[in-house]
């Protein structure tokens, strides 16, 4: 079994460059820096092999779906494994496997409304989300909690996943450019401009074609929360709370 870990950091550019330029300098920022480091700690660690990549891969109009690469790249064929994680997630503890998961597609964290989350989590079937969703053949697939939103952030894929995404997968260009509000203000009323990126993108093409999910605990994936030893694998830094990381590297050394 070969299993294989994949980051990226790409300068942001074009949509979104404005609003984003400070989480996402030309110069990759400290806070990537460190979870690349664990990572590629936390790789060695579970006889992983590891990729950090900062060029572009993916011909797309939002930095966003670069993260397509992960079933693009021919590269990672080699692997049974992959594990995605964004350059804001820290693992937090270095002795639990990932790669133990048995999946037969993709898994990962559905949001939702989680007690302990410190920030807001509002993916509903409202909002024009089911309606973009429906425009591209696809069902709004319901969760314990809601909705299903796999986060995008951390993922884990199967070999046979990738293979049929790069196959089947909905256009990333064309989903993008589909009734988005970013483009055009005429769309501002079909719902939210997050609704066009990668994350929706991801579930929206997993419920098309009926991918096996399977739902994994937020120790996964956890987002910020009210207390930070919260028990954990992956803690997620989202937001502003990835300009946290340094302090949370310096602490954990």
């Amino acid at each position: 079994m070969k299993n294989v870990i994949f980051q990226f950091y790409v300068p942001f550019n074009g949509i979104g460059k404005n609003i984003l330029k400070d989480h996402f300098p030309d110069k990759m920022p400290d806070w990537a820096r460190y979870s690349t480091e664990y990572f590629r700690e936390y790789a060695k660690r579970h006889d992983a092999d590891y990729y950090f990549f900062n060029e572009r891969f993916v011909n797309s109009t939002s930095n966003f779906f670069e993260i397509c690469r992960l079933y693009k790249d021919e590269l990672f064929d080699n692997y049974d494994k992959l594990l995605y994680c964004d350059v804001d997630v820290m693992p937090k503890n270095m002795d639990t496997n990932v790669f133990d998961i048995d999946i037969v597609d993709v898994a990962g964290w559905s949001e939702w409304r989680h007690p302990d989350v410190i920030m807001p989590i509002n993916w509903s079937a409202g909002g024009g989300l089911a309606q973009r969703f429906a425009d591209f053949g696809a069902p709004i697939v319901n969760s314990k909690n809601g909705i299903r939103m796999i986060n995008s952030g951390v993922m884990l894929w199967s070999k046979e996943a990738r293979l049929k995404a790069r196959e089947n997968f909905i256009d990333h260009e064309k989903y993008f450019h589909h009734k988005n509000a970013l483009l055009d203000p005429i769309w501002t009323h079909h719902g939210h401009s997050s609704h066009c990126l990668d994350q929706p993108f991801l579930n929206c093409n997993w419920n098309k074609l009926k991918f096996d999910v399977k739902e994994l605990d937020i120790i996964w994936n956890r987002f910020p929360t009210k207390d930070e030893n919260r028990e954990c694998v992956f803690a997620h830094y989202v937001g502003e709370h990835r300009f946290n990381i340094p302090k949370m590297f310096k602490e954990m050394n």
